[in-house]
């Protein structure tokens, strides 16, 4: 048991079994219909999971580190966010994330290794020396995407790849110094961070790939859009810090809970409770801004209007995903004696809801 101010403890899954759950609608996530996929997991979903373990399998990594992806429940992980894609496109999106996770768990937080694929080594087809296991992934990957998207969707690719990789390894440092000093980041430093490290804006790109479709650089580069993208990682970041809040303190790790927490003096219940409601929020943002940004053209307004709803389908499965993840279910959160297990509602408006199945 571990406890976090007055009122909340986290234990490991098998002793909050001896606990009641709070039923209390204070940690629903509140999701209107429209953002999630009338198809509940990818048909393929599965058989990605197969081919991604063996992939690994061959890469080299080590029996420890495919123990580590089996626990990541690969189907779900690539099926609930990316639901309509295709099957060859189902398992390039499966290698990509699940090499990324793993990497992320063995390498980047432990700040071993970085990002080493530049674009020109792609490009003109020039392998750099001495490639991690990872690496050697990377360079498979990006060697496929080459083959079918132009160079400058590559290069924006990698580019951020890079950015995540440079504020994953700024996030790392933090961690450090925190427990070095024990002087916490302020919540909207972390916050800032969290939006990048948690991985949207290269996803945005595979989101483009999964439609066989670039879209226009302009639009990339567009403000209501730039804007778009910063929510969808905000959306993603706050569900990862409302569901891994057990995890992360087990491991010693930041979370956005702990550190409004002692930033606004709040009780845990009060922080967690915060931070679902500014997940809401976010959602309501995103389609704000998909409303107001204007035409593209009759040849892309289609296509547009696809990404944005892909956007919402991903933004949210990510999180659907982590609320069933073994991963991020091996501890519990206990608020005033009583299990809270965060959900999500499926809502019409504010007030009329139903639970998920």
């Amino acid at each position: 048991m571990r406890a976090i101010g007055s009122d909340l403890v986290v234990l490991p899954e098998p002793e909050a079994e001896l606990y009641g759950r709070d039923e209390s609608p204070r940690f629903r996530l509140r999701a209107p219909a429209h953002w999630r996929s009338p198809i509940a997991i990818n048909p393929h979903a599965r058989e990605a999971e197969r081919v991604v373990i063996r992939w690994l399998e061959h890469l080299g990594c080590t029996n420890d580190e495919i123990h580590r992806a089996r626990q990541f429940d690969v189907a779900g992980y690539v099926g609930i966010p990316f639901p309509r894609v295709s099957c060859e496109t189902t398992i390039r999106i499966a290698k990509h994330l699940s090499l990324w996770l793993l990497w992320d768990d063995v390498h980047v937080e432990s700040l071993e290794h970085g990002w080493r694929i530049e674009p020109a080594h792609v490009l003109e087809s020039r392998r750099p020396e001495g490639l991690t296991r990872f690496d050697e992934g990377w360079w498979e990957l990006f060697s496929e995407l080459a083959a079918r998207r132009s160079a400058r969707w590559l290069r924006d690719l990698c580019d951020a790849m890079i950015a995540w990789s440079d504020s994953a390894r700024a996030e790392a440092i933090a961690i450090d110094a925190w427990h070095r000093t024990g002087v916490l980041p302020t919540f909207e430093e972390q916050l800032e961070t969290r939006i990048v490290t948690i991985g949207m804006y290269p996803t945005l790109h595979l989101l483009e790939d999964a439609l066989d479709h670039e879209l226009p650089r302009e639009l990339h580069e567009d403000p209501v859009v730039a804007q778009l993208a910063r929510t969808s990682g905000e959306i993603v970041g706050l569900g990862n810090e409302i569901f891994s809040f057990g995890k992360d303190f087990a491991l010693g790790r930041l979370n956005l809970v702990s550190t409004l927490m002692h930033e606004a003096d709040l009780s845990g219940g009060e922080a967690l409770e915060e931070i679902v409601r500014m997940h809401d929020r976010a959602l309501e943002r995103y389609d704000r801004l998909a409303a107001s940004l204007g035409s593209w053209g009759a040849a892309e307004d289609p296509w547009v209007a696809r990404w944005l709803e892909d956007i919402r389908h991903a933004s949210l499965g990510f999180s659907l995903w982590e609320a069933r993840a073994p991963r991020y279910a091996a501890h519990k959160v206990v608020v005033h004696g009583l299990v809270v297990e965060p959900s999500f509602v499926t809502v019409e408006d504010a007030d009329i809801g139903r639970r998920f199945g």
